[in-house]
């Protein structure tokens, strides 16, 4: 029966999660193809991608990358040892805190715009640079915003609310598509003075982002006030925790800088075709994957404070086994019309034949590891409960060497494809060394179950792939909206076939969640 609840408490946090994760991604595309129509995979987005990069390498470690990371236990082991009231004085004492050092990051930051691109970025263009720096200075303060609203976020979830926390970053998106439509047709803006808007609106997106959290943090007993307690003790053992944990997302980090770094040598437009390809990518990881393991960490901490390690054990392989139930069939499909998708979303305007095939080829390469993406993102909060900052950073700095040398090698002969591969597999080589290290801290998880339940739809998927790609070549359309049809139409009954697969072959949940529907229809 606890089993039971747990699974239950589990399934409402991530999918209350995931629903908002999608809305708000969804919003995220509409805001890419707002992008790719304007300004296609020109020098224009490539310089705005660089611009809004930087502020965002920053945003992981001060906001919903580290710092969280390390605030989300500890937070939560106050309340239950001290209670509510010391819990809060705990938080306000870091939002004061915090708000001091984003101030003075975004001073520097806008200083240092033209070292920090030229550092970062070498194989720009030289009028690329020049629109790269302007664009970063104007971008640069999102940080401030993102930093705190991240906070937010991370002290409203660990109250278990996660649908309004999900959302807001469509805030964001909603900024950014105002700040480049409402120019181009009211007052007939073009060329590098909107993409000079789009980077006003990120700003604005930011600023909404973070006053939408007020009235939550209200509703849970925070009061607006300064506390600053430099030397106090909740604050030294966060900061203790927050710098392994803040070397490990900025060794990861590398990774990021290393692609678009790599790829500011290459032709024109490779630096968008990665970015776009990363986000439509980051649409079924943000909505399921990542929204997991932010709905899963408050969860697994609390388990660790109170000792219920049969719980957590439970609840690894329930979200783990779940994920890549979820993640088989999407990639299944992407593989299989990762082209059509792109072709249907941004082809229009600016973004034509070249931007297209440039950019499924960064998708598909990108989705080779989004299984990989995914179940890291719900293994890793496990160290992170137990309060062990340090194993991710040590993995972070093998898996960043190890990146680094795949796309020094793989871009010799795939160009910008060679640099999403690299990281698909790096992500791969990350989950069977995080696999390795979870085995070791917690032994009564059995894994066997696991594997075999994993090779089982990767078998069906594998059948799956085969079948939409003879389908594809005996149905063939031309048309964005014949397309649409189409794709949609074999999307859906590839993952109808793999669910009743899954039943047939008792596959571990999908199989019961059959029964139980069954069940359910045949009462009614």
């Amino acid at each position: 029966m606890e089993e039971k609840s747990t699974h239950r408490t589990l399934a409402k946090n991530i999918s209350t999660m995931s629903i908002s994760v999608f809305i708000s991604r969804i919003i995220g595309l509409i805001r890419d193809q707002v992008m790719a129509f304007f300004f296609g995979t020109t020098y224009l987005n490539d310089a705005f991608n660089v611009g809004y990069n930087i502020p965002n390498l920053l945003r992981r470690l001060f906001g919903e990358g580290a710092l969280s990371t390390a605030f989300v236990p500890l937070y939560n082991d106050i309340k239950i040892k001290q209670g509510k009231e010391k819990q809060i004085d705990f938080a306000l004492n870091l939002l004061s805190v915090l708000t001091l050092i984003l101030c003075l990051l975004t001073i520097l930051g806008i200083a240092l715009a033209p070292l920090i691109v030229k550092c970062l970025y070498p194989g720009l263009a030289p009028h690329t640079a020049i629109l790269a720096i302007k664009l970063t200075r104007i971008i640069f303060p999102y940080l401030f915003f993102i930093g705190l609203s991240s906070t937010f976020i991370a002290i409203l979830n660990s109250h278990n609310y996660f649908f309004m926390t999900g959302l807001s970053s469509a805030l964001l998106n909603v900024g950014m598509i105002a700040s480049v439509i409402i120019p181009y047709f009211v007052l007939k803006v073009s060329g590098e003075d909107l993409i000079i808007w789009a980077g006003w609106g990120v700003i604005v997106g930011g600023f909404l982002q973070t006053v939408i959290n007020f009235p939550y943090l209200k509703k849970i007993g925070y009061r607006w006030a300064i506390y600053l307690k430099f030397g106090s003790e909740s604050l030294s053992l966060l900061w203790k925790r927050f710098i392994p944990s803040m070397i490990g997302i900025g060794i990861r980090e590398i990774n990021l800088i290393a692609d678009s770094l790599m790829a500011s040598f290459l032709p024109i437009g490779s630096i968008t075709a990665l970015s776009f390809g990363n986000r439509l990518m980051q649409l079924p990881l943000g909505i399921f994957g990542i929204s997991t393991g932010t709905a899963v960490l408050p969860f697994y901490s609390r388990c660790v404070s109170t000792e219920n390690y049969k719980e957590l054990s439970e609840s690894i392989r329930f979200t783990g086994l779940n994920l890549a139930y979820i993640m088989l069939p999407v990639t299944t499909i992407i593989l299989a019309l990762g082209e059509d998708f792109v072709r249907i979303l941004f082809q229009s305007g600016a973004f034509q034949e070249r931007a297209v095939w440039m950019t499924s080829r960064a998708l598909i390469f990108y989705s080779l590891g989004l299984i990989f993406y995914s179940l890291n993102q719900t293994i890793t909060p496990v160290f992170y409960a137990y309060k062990d900052t340090k194993t991710p950073v040590k993995i972070a700095a093998c898996m960043a060497a190890l990146n680094i040398t795949l796309n020094f090698i793989l871009m010799q002969f795939m160009a910008h494809r060679g640099l999403a591969l690299s990281t698909s597999i790096t992500a791969c080589v990350n989950f069977f060394l995080l696999l390795y290290l979870i085995r070791k801290k917690m032994p009564e998880i059995s894994f066997s179950r696991i594997a075999i339940n994993i090779l089982k739809s990767l078998l069906i998927c594998a059948f799956l792939y085969l079948l939409l790609y003879i389908s594809c070549k005996l149905f063939p359309v031309s048309g964005r909206i014949a397309l649409l049809i189409r794709d949609a139409i074999f999307s859906a009954i590839v993952l109808i076939l793999f669910y009743i697969t899954g039943i047939l072959i008792k596959i571990d949940y999908i199989s019961q969640t059959g029964k139980k529907l069954c069940q359910r229809f045949l009462q009614k």
